[in-house]
């Protein structure tokens, strides 16, 4: 399996946690999303037009961001009245990055046909599913970010960049106050196929 198919595989994986993320935590009317199959495992996927424009452009970026070694976590933020929520789900892909030609000789070798992939992907639909339900209801009014934790200097590019000045990028002014004692972190699963490892975060 190539770099480029595998750089696919983690975005396409990343937009479908997304799209579950926002489904299961309602925070748009469940009219919005249409089920969909994606590596023969249901999901929801929005159908909304500047919904789809907004995660379209994050993944665009992740992607360039992600091909150069650059992009080290993406993170879904909950916020209201521009303050977080205590609620951010945190996908780390540096292990793709770092094991990156093992991984993709590993996985023409052990998983060409993406079956393990499928199943590690249902099963960890089906946790985030099970563990956001004790969860409270977010706000009326909540909204969401998603940020992606880079480098000083592919932040810099990616502002000089003109492809992006459509959908510019800013410094994350909406940073939570943690205390240590405060957080408690949830491993959600990790999808070993394609070296990209989930982590749900609660603090």
């Amino acid at each position: 399996m190539s770099r480029e198919e595998l750089s696919d595989i983690v975005i396409e994986a990343l937009e479908v946690f997304l799209n579950h993320i926002l489904y299961v935590r309602d925070l748009y009317p469940a009219q919005i999303f249409k089920k969909r199959r994606f590596y023969n495992a249901p999901v929801y996927v929005s159908i909304f037009p500047p919904l789809n424009s907004y995660i379209h452009n994050i993944l665009r970026t992740a992607r360039e961001l992600q091909q150069r070694g650059e992009l080290q976590c993406v993170v879904l933020q909950f916020y209201h009245d521009e303050i977080p929520l205590n609620e951010c789900y945190s996908f780390d892909i540096k292990l793709f990055q770092a094991d990156e030609q093992i991984i993709c000789e590993a996985t023409a070798a052990n998983d060409k046909f993406l079956i393990e992939f499928e199943e590690q992907l249902r099963s960890s639909l089906y946790k985030l599913a099970e563990r956001v339900k004790p969860l409270n209801a977010l706000p009326k009014g909540a909204k969401f970010k998603v940020a992606l934790n880079t480098t000083q200097e592919a932040f810099i590019h990616l502002s000089h960049n003109s492809n992006y000045q459509n959908f510019p990028w800013l410094c994350d002014g909406l940073k939570p106050e943690r205390n240590k004692q405060e957080i408690a972190l949830l491993p959600l699963t990790r999808l070993n196929s394609i070296g990209l490892r989930l982590n749900l975060e609660i603090f």
